[in-house]
């Protein structure tokens, strides 16, 4: 069954895309990992543009983060000051991100540079995390590294403690650009930067990073949809269906796998999506398919999107958010119920 994406331009098969999407929230839900490092990449070998793909991948980040967020702050795991500092920081990095996507796609070379980033940040990443593995190496802190950030100077008291200002700064801007240009969550950067750099426990710099991604995320929504007519909003809501789906089993699944088995399965997978994106950017040079404006302005959606993209652009985050605590909420009883299963089969 085959449907149009309305900014992509794309038809594609629906079920692919929710599968696809299950697939990359089980992972998500058993590795721990924002699924936009596995998911996009794949997107664009679907033949989804890349300035789509990235758009839309952050716009459907809006919705995934709602329940996280909300649970974190009524746990009280969020030092709202010092989140104050890393979304305003995210706002300029996110900002400068967005504009860099569209001069690069107007340049016609978005689609090699971001497969450039995807090939050799996860090539590194994945490679290392496997020589870790292989050796039985545990991570430590680089000690010289510590002992620079206590020296900085324009030190701030936050609820977790006194440390430069600099510091949050530094982790948002990072985190922000990252999300625009390869639209990726920056889990990947403030919860490690937040633990190691700023001595934060795990469920706090979860919490923080949250915090920082639901307002970056849907600033960079915005800018993505007005400057780059980038985010597809079917494909958005049918890959968040899927994906926070296929987190719950994911998470039920990962309670019964050791840690080193996960990291080891971590590190294949993104070894191997960096060799995707490698054979993508030197083999299959121009695969997207070109989007026709005359054939996207016939549906109603696309039509509206680049008449009004303000409006568009809000109502995507609006409905982003909405569909995004639905989901949460029947994903939340749903995984009660497997729980309730698993426990039932161990006795």
């Amino acid at each position: 069954m085959e449907i149009l994406l309305p900014i992509a331009g794309v038809k594609v098969n629906i079920f692919v895309i929710l599968s696809l999407g299950i697939f990359v929230g089980f992972l998500s839900g058993l590795l721990g990992i924002g699924g936009g490092i596995i998911l996009n990449p794949a997107l664009i070998k679907l033949g989804i543009p890349p300035i789509v793909t990235v758009g839309t991948s952050i716009s459907q980040m809006v919705g995934a983060t709602v329940s996280g967020f909300l649970a974190h702050l009524k746990l009280k795991n969020i030092d709202i000051k010092l989140g104050i500092y890393m979304v305003i920081a995210g706002f300029i990095g996110g900002g400068i991100g967005v504009y860099l996507t569209k001069v690069l796609e107007d340049a016609g070379m978005f689609r090699e540079v971001l497969l450039s980033l995807y090939s050799f940040y996860l090539g590194f990443t994945g490679l290392t995390m496997l020589i870790d593995v292989i050796k039985g190496k545990r991570e430590k802190k680089g000690s010289k590294l510590l002992k620079l950030l206590e020296n900085l100077p324009f030190k701030v008291s936050f609820e977790s403690g006194t440390i430069s200002v600099f510091i949050p700064i530094g982790i948002g801007f990072i985190a922000g650009f990252l999300a625009a240009v390869m639209g990726v969550g920056g889990g990947f950067v403030i919860i490690p930067a937040l633990i190691y750099l700023a001595g934060f426990p795990v469920h706090k710099a979860v919490g923080m990073s949250l915090f920082q991604m639901i307002f970056v995320t849907s600033f960079l929504t915005y800018f993505h949809a007005t400057i780059n007519f980038g985010v597809d909003i079917v494909l958005s809501l049918l890959l968040m269906f899927g994906s926070s789906f296929g987190a719950v089993f994911g998470a039920a699944f990962g309670q019964k796998i050791k840690k080193e088995y996960t990291k080891f399965i971590l590190a294949v997978i993104v070894t191997s999506v960096a060799l995707l994106s490698m054979y993508q950017l030197f083999f299959e040079k121009g695969n997207e398919k070109k989007v026709d404006t005359m054939v996207l302005l016939d549906n109603p959606i696309a039509k509206f999107a680049y008449e009004n993209p303000s409006l568009y652009a809000i109502l995507t985050i609006f409905v982003s958010i909405v569909f995004g605590t639905i989901i949460s909420i029947l994903t939340h009883r749903l995984k009660v119920l497997v729980e309730i299963k698993l426990e039932r089969l161990r006795r």
